[in-house]
């Protein structure tokens, strides 16, 4: 498509009849979607206020939990009541609110064309800042994004943009909600393209995303002024070689707790999920759960950025600190995984601060001359654990520096962030928001590359060109037809109808040949791998490149479908990287003509 156009942006005569170019309409269709996530994180912020002041402040002062003593156990009634109302709306609509936000816009991203419900907007809006207000230990950033993510969704389906642009105003409305957030354009940016959009940094995807981030943040400062989000006390590196080091160790850190925050949660996630209990109910234990936590750590509970300050100034205790790490993990999972809606965003930075000041509070205590004060510790430790847990290192250094508004603590931002992002990742390949997806088969492409596999169809590299053979066929025969017949090194093994029964690797097949006392005894069907799971026409070429890992062959097999297993051809390697090739080829040819 050469030329966009903003017809059907107003109804009936008020229509809009001015054609512009597609990149002209994306720029001001992201000034739009900038615009609403500044105020869909303005009405969000409100709720939050209003909710907090509601359970804390009124109902709490009532129950006379500020006095301190054996009122603390009422902290296990706030969460509680937030939950009877939450529960409800999330029994109602529990594919628009359930659990962890992220995972559904990814997926929404990925693989529905940026397509997101209207429903989201107001239902994030209303119950997840009433979680996050009555004591849930969950962050405001996760249904921020998918509230900006619904909103540039929302404008793409009024314009009737294809899905390929609604993706792109969904990933810059959830960009644009973070940059509001946090008063952090580039971090807002980085969040679109490096989280929401997979990693791919297509120049292309530039301009809206970059607008959205701008221009939410420019009308959320015109509406609160610019803040510090976290106040920090002077940092300043005493010796760069001698503190280095430390700040590579508390990469390596973060990156050990981060994928034991990921395990954690999503293991209480799906232990709630395999509970024979009711939605509502698994609502009201998760919330019970945590406010029986709060009657002694009512640290943990909400989002914590009144602690993570407090833990910024070195106002909390060493032992304190080390048990919030663990304690504010398992909060969170519980409040998240027993289906409450909320975001990990805030609790990963809240864990990261603990693990940051603890870290820092051990050097000082054992190198005072050279380490820094643990405050400076904790900062790095937020941004590091960020981007550990969610594989973004790139966001984490540009949230950190934005937050901070300090210059000095982009270097040690950047070794340990980078150190625990990469750790992280090759020990554990999927971050937080994917590990869940993964768990249920459904692994997002990541990138350029990626995106185009993901579009290209197993029906695109078809190869109907196989070897086959009957089940019954000895060593001998096999012999004979590998040595006259065979055009590729693993063998598909079928019955006598022609569906699939396995496949026989070429590692299998070379030692076989050479069975000359069982070559009368040992068939084809004692050999072949029968775990290897055949593709359809219609499975992305993604899923084709998972399959190979997974399954140890090179030559997958193509069936008409899960209950037909009548062989239909193959796909190779080779062939998925042709036509990822050629398809990568015309899409070059396509941005040149534009």
């Amino acid at each position: 498509m050469k030329v966009g156009t903003l017809r059907g942006l107003l109804p009936g005569q008020w229509r809009l009849g001015v054609r512009l170019g597609e990149r002209t309409s994306m720029v001001f269709l992201a000034l739009a979607v900038g615009v609403l996530a500044a105020l869909g994180n303005g009405a969000f912020r409100e709720f939050m206020a209003f909710y907090h002041h509601l359970f804390f402040v009124r109902f709490g002062g009532w129950l006379g939990i500020p006095l301190g003593g054996w009122h603390r156990a009422f902290y296990l009634l706030l969460p509680v009541a937030g939950a009877l109302v939450v529960g409800l709306f999330v029994w109602r609509f529990p594919e628009s609110i359930k659990g962890y936000g992220m995972p559904r816009l990814l997926l929404s991203v990925a693989r529905r064309g940026g397509y997101i419900k209207a429903r989201v907007v107001p239902l994030n809006i209303t119950i997840s800042t009433l979680v996050i207000g009555s004591g849930g230990s969950a962050g405001r950033e996760g249904p921020i994004a998918a509230l900006g993510g619904a909103l540039g969704s929302i404008v793409g389906q009024v314009v009737q943009m294809p899905p390929q642009r609604m993706r792109v105003l969904a990933a810059s409305g959830a960009g644009a909600a973070i940059a509001a957030a946090f008063d952090a354009p580039i971090a807002g940016m980085m969040f679109a393209l490096e989280i929401v959009l997979l990693g791919d940094f297509d120049v292309e995807y530039f301009p809206p995303v970059v607008i959205s981030a701008g221009t939410a943040t420019v009308l959320t400062e015109a509406l609160y002024g610019s803040h510090v989000t976290f106040p920090l006390p002077p940092f300043h590196i005493k010796n760069l070689w001698v503190e280095m080091p430390f700040y590579v160790i508390l990469g390596l850190v973060v990156a050990f707790l981060g994928i034991l925050f990921i395990r954690l949660f999503h293991a209480v996630n799906e232990r709630f999920d395999q509970a024979r209990m009711h939605l509502y109910l698994k609502i009201l234990t998760g919330a019970f759960l945590v406010g029986f936590m709060g009657i002694f750590l009512p640290q943990v509970m909400g989002n914590g950025y009144p602690i993570i300050e407090e833990a910024l100034q070195g106002r909390l205790t060493w032992g304190l600190i080390t048990v919030l790490i663990f304690a504010k993990m398992l909060a969170t999972s519980l409040t998240v995984g027993s289906g409450s809606p909320g975001g990990l965003f805030a609790p990963a930075l809240y864990i990261g601060c603990m693990v940051g000041a603890s870290f820092g509070g051990i050097l000082h205590t054992l190198f005072p001359s050279v380490a820094g004060p643990p405050g400076a510790y904790a900062s790095v430790g937020m941004g590091a654990f960020l981007a550990a847990a969610c594989h973004a290192p790139l966001t984490g250094i540009f949230l950190l520096f934005e937050m901070t508004k300090n210059y000095q603590i982009m270097l040690p931002a950047i070794f340990s962030a980078m150190v625990g992002a990469e750790v992280a990742e090759r020990l554990l390949p999927f971050s937080i928001d994917t590990y869940g997806l993964a768990r249920r088969g459904l692994v997002l492409p990541h990138g350029r590359e990626g995106d185009i596999l993901e579009t290209l169809k197993v029906r695109d590299a078809v190869n109907k060109e196989f070897d086959a053979i009957w089940e019954g066929t000895s060593v001998k025969g096999l012999r004979v037809y590998f040595g006259r017949f065979s055009r590729h090194t693993d063998l598909f093994v079928v019955d006598e109808e022609g569906k699939l029964v396995g496949v026989i690797p070429f590692s299998i097949l070379k030692e076989a040949l050479f069975m000359d006392e069982l070559q009368e005894i040992v068939v084809a069907r004692d050999l072949a791998v029968t775990e290897v799971e055949p593709l359809e026409l219609e499975d992305s070429l993604m899923e084709a490149m998972g399959r190979f890992g997974r399954g140890g062959v090179d030559h997958l097999p193509v069936v008409r479908s899960k209950g037909d297993r009548r062989l239909l051809g193959m796909v190779t390697r080779r062939g998925v990287i042709e036509v990822y090739n050629r398809e990568q080829a015309k899409r070059a040819a396509a941005a040149q003509e534009e």
